[in-house]
């Protein structure tokens, strides 16, 4: 196959991932938050060894390869026990990894690093298998077969790029990565689809392989099942040992754990992701007795690329290289952020910490993931040619059983102690180094071959105390295994647990100043909104949460050391928190205290205003209630001092003492309508015809306009709001005298609908409002044609009061406009907005 067009394919395929990846944290987070999506996610467990080394172990060994995919189904049994349990553990403690929960639960400051560290190079035979797969995949199809290093360095980078940029954004690595589910849930899609198509192309051209086993005697053993004791102790062993990697796995602790959303998922994972490990596996049988039929002296691990060229059929080889690649890079990209997370929470943070280097912790977390990938390339360079991809996994497999006794242990048995949990994983892992690790480097030429015979026939590291006959892997397993567990019940028993660990209790304000040095402002935010309420002692156990999901447990402790200190005693607890509940609740009350005292000072600063105002008011209103009142007085004394007078004259007196009456009758309704306003009168709304409305107000000062020959205009449309039709009956009124006061030959009252709003506009021929005076022309008592003042401020509030807005519009005499919302929902009474 050309290799231009395998490369061009494995890139664009990278790039959709990054496309997907970039939808998970856009638009496609509703997707995320699928039970499906989350199951799916789960599927990160089937990885290149799956895809490609089931049907090489099915070709070679049978039916073993099931055992592989039995486990987890039996382990998914105790997830309503397990998983339910960890989830609220994790939650409530931010815990990210098995490494948080042994130093959560025993508190030894070696647990963690140590569990850290052996987990990295645990898991480097199990991240090389995948650049293996890739590599190996990409070289048979482009028709070579060495050297395989050459793909696989670029493809380590680029999924070192994409762990990075969609794994590392924040500090906090308990936080959920949207788009890096959303990728790892649409690759176990794609390798699904991609290996059942393979399979059943396959078939329907080839037919059904078994019936042809029949005339191939040396193939009949692998439909057969193991038999003996040995092959049952291996059956059973593959089925223990897979279920526990599936449960203390990094990956899928983060995924099951971490990236969990919603504990319900659970449910639908717990029968969904069984029956995904049945489907991916019904072809791989059929694919391994093709292989063996067609090509015996081919690769087996390469019979899911070999038997489509076999057929060919390029295009289904294409998908499924494609397919094999989506299987290895879901599991290097999540495992690969994991272990970084362990590392930096583990390893770094303390280091950093002691060197006052912690700001740089994100930085070293990516720079771990590079780590970790070029470490897995140099462990496929020195020994991936030497073994099989299956044998490879399973290597690592061991390793991640060790942490098994002292996690499930410390989760059930309050009796196991911190000194069991300890020496339990150094013997695991000293054990798991000497029948596995180092084998492997011995059988891949980078350690003498005489390693292999070890230094005693009953030591020798693929057969302790002279055992014959077993799996290496599984008889480094049971090995491993059974002298951890052993250690870690016997030193258990043997040690007294220690002392609950000391809590500490701090000040609210210092322990939030520490979050803020080292997690930033948002994290302070969100730690006084939680600690508001909290006595000390929580206060404290909050900020080692936080803490301690972003810089590791270990590191959280000893930056809280710093602020806080030791609780009291029991018996003395609850008088300090009483005391120090008190000292809160003065605190508070000062402040209350100091608060009330600025109001009190508003306040008071506010009377000060209204008491001058009110003396503005009043000698504006007598003011202005003395002009007529010294005219009606004039008038009445002109006309008592003389009864003789014309009639003609006395006619014209009389006229002017109503003229003087009226006037200031009208002053006093304005002055008892402003006093309504002060006086908050509430609003009496209701459902207005406005164009009935208008054409009323039309009606009433259609006298005094045809007195003073003045034609009323109008123009108005259909409008019904829920108002106060009083309120703008008044306004109507005070701006229809108004303009009438003013015009020379002709006023026009307008009403139409803009923006949701009714719109009232009153033009006058008049002169128009002078320059100086368009800024106060709202303003009380603030005539400049001999009113009193009054009309247009009253108007302002009445309309206020509505929820509208007047103003002075520019043109050709004057005319003014106001708005009324079609329906009011915060209503002032007392007007003003």
């Amino acid at each position: 196959m050309n290799p231009f067009l395998l490369l061009l394919s494995l890139f664009l395929y990278l790039g959709l991932l990054f496309l997907v990846a970039l939808l998970g944290e856009g638009r496609g987070r509703a997707w995320v938050q699928s039970p499906w999506a989350y199951t799916l996610s789960l599927a990160v467990y089937a990885t290149a060894w799956t895809f490609m080394g089931s049907v090489g172990r099915a070709a070679t060994e049978g039916a073993s390869f099931l055992p592989i995919y039995l486990g987890p189904t039996l382990a998914l049994l105790l997830w309503p026990f397990l998983h339910e349990r960890l989830l609220s553990l994790a939650r409530a403690h931010r815990l990210t990894s098995w490494a948080d929960f042994l130093y959560l639960r025993f508190g030894h400051s070696l647990l963690g690093p140590l569990a850290a560290a052996f987990l990295v190079v645990g898991l480097l035979p199990y991240l090389a298998l995948q650049l293996k797969a890739i590599a190996q995949a990409f070289l048979f199809l482009r028709g070579e077969e060495e050297p395989l290093a050459d793909i696989a360095l670029p493809t380590a980078l680029l999924l070192a790029l994409f762990a990075i940029l969609f794994g590392t954004r924040r500090l906090d690595p308990s936080e959920r990565h949207q788009g890096l589910v959303l990728a790892v849930a649409f690759e176990s899609f794609v390798k699904l689809i991609a290996l059942l198509l393979v399979g059943g192309v396959v078939l329907w051209q080839l037919g059904n392989p078994f019936p042809r086993v029949q005339g191939h005697p040396e193939l009949l053993p692998l439909l057969l099942p193991q038999e003996g004791l040995t092959g049952h102790l291996e059956w059973s062993s593959l089925v223990v040992l897979s279920g526990l990697a599936f449960l203390f796995l990094p990956r899928q602790f983060h995924v099951s754990v971490v990236e969990n959303t919603d504990p319900q998922h659970l449910r639908l994972a717990a029968w969904a992701f069984p029956l995904y490990l049945l489907l991916i596996n019904l072809p791989v049988l059929p694919l391994a007795l093709w292989g063996r039929l067609l090509l015996p002296q081919g690769n087996p691990d390469l019979y899911v690329l070999a038997l489509p060229l076999e057929l060919g059929n390029a295009p289904l080889a294409l998908l499924a290289f494609l397919g094999g690649v989506s299987a290895a890079t879901a599991m290097v990209v999540v495992e690969s952020l994991a272990l970084s997370i362990l590392i930096s929470n583990h390893l770094l943070s303390p280091l950093l910490l002691r060197f006052r280097a912690l700001g740089s912790l994100l930085l070293w977390r990516r720079i771990s993931i590079l780590a970790v990938m070029l470490l897995a390339y140099l462990y496929f360079r020195l020994a991936g040619e030497a073994y099989a991809l299956v044998a490879m996994g399973l290597i690592s497999f061991v390793a991640v059983a060790q942490l098994a006794p002292a996690g499930l242990l410390g989760l059930y048995w309050k009796g196991a102690t911190p000194q069991g949990a300890l020496a339990g994983l150094l013997g695991g892992i000293l054990l798991w180094a000497y029948t596995l690790f180092l084998p492997a480097l011995a059988r891949s030429g980078w350690l003498p071959a005489f390693f292999l015979e070890g230094p005693h026939p009953l030591l020798k590291p693929e057969g302790l105390l002279g055992i014959q006959g077993l799996d290496p892997v599984v008889h480094g397993f049971l090995a491993s295994l059974t002298v951890n567990l052993a250690l870690t019940l016997g030193v258990s028993l043997f040690t007294r647990r220690k002392a609950l660990q000391e809590e500490r209790t701090g000040e609210v304000e210092e322990l939030a100043a520490l979050l803020r040095r080292v997690l930033g402002p948002e994290a302070e935010e969100n730690f006084r909104r939680q600690a508001q309420a909290l006595p000390g002692r929580e206060a404290a156990g909050l900020a080692e949460t936080l803490l301690a999901g972003s810089v590791g447990p270990a590191t959280a402790k000893l930056l809280l050391l710093s602020v806080t200190r030791e609780a009291p005693p029991e018996a003395l607890r609850e008088e300090v928190e009483e005391a120090a509940r008190e000292s809160r609740e003065l605190r508070a009350y000062a402040q209350a205290l100091e608060e009330a005292r600025k109001e009190l000072a508003e306040a008071y600063e506010r009377l000060k205003a209204l008491d001058q105002a009110k003396d503005e008011l009043l000698a504006a209103v007598s003011h202005e209630l003395k002009t007529p009142l010294t005219a009606v007085r004039a008038l009445a004394e002109i006309l008592e001092a003389n009864p003789g007078l014309p009639e003609e004259e006395r006619g014209r007196f009389v006229s002017l003492l109503a003229k003087e009456t009226a006037r200031l009758s009208r002053l006093v309704e304005e002055v008892l309508a402003y006093t309504r306003l002060q006086a908050g009168v509430p609003l009496s709304r209701g459902p207005t015809d406005l164009r009935a409305l208008a054409e009323e107000a039309l009606a009433l000062v259609e006298p005094l306009a045809r007195e003073r020959g003045i034609a009323l205009e109008s123009q108005l449309v259909g409008v019904q709001a829920l108002t106060d039709r009083d309120r703008v009956l008044q306004v109507l009124l005070n701006l229809l005298h108004n303009a009438l006061r003013h015009a020379r030959s002709r006023v026009r009252l307008e009403l139409t609908l803009a923006n949701q709003e009714a719109l009232f506009r009153v033009f006058d021929d008049g002169p128009g409002v002078p320059p100086q005076a368009r800024t106060l022309v709202f303003e009380p008592f603030q005539s400049f044609s001999g009113g009193t003042g009054l009309g247009l401020f009253l108007a302002r509030r009445l309309v206020e009061s509505l929820g509208g807005r007047i103003f002075l519009e520019e043109g050709e005499g004057a005319a003014f406009a106001f708005t009324l919302p079609l329906e009011v929902e915060h209503e002032d009474s007392g007007g003003g907005r």
